[in-house]
């Protein structure tokens, strides 16, 4: 869809039907990215303001810049995961040392 014909349709959309239109323009074009992850980052994305979201969908690089940004969020909140205290004592078993 045309982002002009996007826009008249948003601008007569409740807000619900609004994140509709607008995930469904954008997730294929995530998905050619970064399949794997396509639905969480446009998720992500979508909690932008419409008219940089609507840049998204006119602008390749920009897209892809927004991507890689929101992959390099979810990659450092799973490393804070992976080294937080709680990982670190579920992930211990009986045989470890806790003492070095």
């Amino acid at each position: 869809m045309p982002i002009s014909t996007l826009a008249s349709a948003l601008a007569n959309a409740t807000p619900d039907q609004q994140r509709t239109m607008l995930s469904e323009s954008l997730y294929p074009l995530v998905d050619q990215l970064e399949h794997e992850m396509a639905a969480k980052l446009t998720g992500m994305l979508l909690e932008m303001g419409q008219t940089e979201f609507l840049h998204l969908l006119e602008s390749p690089e920009a897209l892809k810049s927004k991507v890689a940004e929101a992959m390099d969020v979810l990659r450092n909140v799973a490393q804070q995961q992976a080294n937080s205290p709680t990982e670190q004592l579920s992930s211990l078993s009986l045989n470890d040392s806790l003492v070095p």
